[in-house]
């Protein structure tokens, strides 16, 4: 089966493609202008992503948004966090936290709009830290600073195979492959 993922990033897509093959979904990168809501619910956003890209493709898709929700911010910056590290960068962020707790969760809220225009959604999530500093590793957003629990490596360090198994975005991913494994 065949299915269009519409991102500009071609990371997510290496990691979708990674993981969906194993359910046999191919996945189709397609970058699409679309806009995007500016909202702190990763849900709203992703739904809304998904039924514009719809409407310009017509075909079944999926889209998805990624934050980290970092305690000691209230939760921000959430899947604004792309901004807020374009604004003061990995080691800002890592620099904020001083003295402050570093726990935080990522999520990922995976939208797929089906051949009648039905969204469904899937919600991953992995909880984790903040390191004490931006650690070196392939360069992927936040996984240079992101650490899940029960490791002691940050995204980054463990590397891709073993990140796919624990992330929220292979969580939501996973969840998703299921469902439309059972829905067809």
């Amino acid at each position: 089966m065949q299915v269009y993922f519409i991102t500009g990033n071609s990371m997510k897509a290496s990691e979708a493609d990674a993981i969906l093959s194993k359910f046999g979904i191919e996945v189709i990168q397609k970058e699409l202008d679309v806009v995007e809501i500016q909202d702190r619910d990763a849900e709203n956003v992703a739904r809304e992503k998904a039924e514009a890209a719809f409407r310009l493709l017509g075909k079944p898709l999926f889209v998805e948004d990624t934050g980290l929700y970092i305690e000691a911010m209230n939760d921000y910056p959430g899947i604004l966090v792309k901004h807020f590290q374009k604004s003061i960068g990995l080691q800002g962020m890592v620099d904020f936290l001083d003295g402050k707790s570093r726990n935080a969760d990522a999520v990922t809220v995976l939208a797929f709009c089906d051949s009648g225009g039905r969204v469904h959604t899937f919600e991953g999530r992995t909880s984790g830290r903040i390191s004490e500093r931006v650690m070196d590793g392939y360069k992927f957003a936040w996984d240079t600073i992101f650490i899940p629990n029960g490791y002691e490596k940050t995204y980054s360090e463990i590397g891709v195979d073993e990140k796919n198994k624990i992330s929220q975005r292979g969580k939501a991913f996973r969840k998703f492959a299921e469902w439309l494994k059972k829905a067809q």
